[in-house]
């Protein structure tokens, strides 16, 4: 069966050749961190994937701050307007700080499609981010530096112990609740298998209409 859409970054391109061979060398992309990088933020929804592309065309496209919202908008409808054996339908998912942009991805693919004269169906569920991906949503302290000087050593040794029982004293602990993030299917077309999910809202042109 053909594997899901996914949308990811370029292709690396060759080294100059008019280069020395030793700057050459040290020029290597980065496509293992990109690679999983990818694979960090899909993993969570492998299992929805794996059960809709046996009878679907899946488009998986993550949002990340980085991603330009009239780009993702474009791939979006196209593959939704696109015709093709088995019916479309695409899945837009992002890391909690990124779910506002996810939202109006969302908002501005709905009303393209409105313009084409199209129905859209938008089913929404919330999911557990992975461990790896709650740390990038954790603002990272401020780490006090030590002074160069001997002399200030042991005030500086001080403050610091200070400062850590202060933090220890005011700061609330670390959260061991799961980090909630958002994904949203979009379809031209009722997906009868996610509006049978447990925790899928669904919302859809028509019912506005009415």
């Amino acid at each position: 069966m053909p594997a899901p859409s996914q949308i990811h970054g370029s292709g690396k391109r060759k080294p100059d050749a008019s280069l020395p061979k030793d700057t050459a060398s040290k020029k290597r992309p980065r496509t293992n961190d990109s690679q999983s990088s990818t694979a960090a933020l899909i993993a969570p929804h492998q299992a929805f994937i794996a059960e809709l592309d046996p009878k679907y065309d899946v488009l998986a496209a993550s949002i990340i701050s980085s991603t330009k919202i009239s780009k993702r908008t474009t791939s979006v409808t196209k593959h939704l307007l696109d015709t093709s054996e088995r019916q479309r339908l695409v899945l837009l998912h992002a890391r909690t700080a990124d779910v506002c942009k996810l939202i109006t991805v969302v908002e501005t693919c709905k009303r393209v499609l409105g313009e084409e004269g199209k129905a859209c169906y938008q089913y929404n569920q919330l999911f557990d981010l992975p461990e790896s991906q709650k740390k990038r949503d954790v603002v990272e302290e401020t780490v006090l530096e030590k002074g160069t000087d001997d002399e200030d050593d042991d005030d500086s040794d001080d403050f610091e112990v200070m400062h850590s029982r202060f933090e220890d004293a005011v700061l609330p602990r670390p959260s061991t609740r799961p980090v909630k993030s958002m994904r949203v299917f979009l379809s031209t077309t009722p997906i009868p298998e996610l509006k049978m999910k447990t925790g899928i809202t669904v919302q859809s042109s028509t019912e506005a209409k009415a």
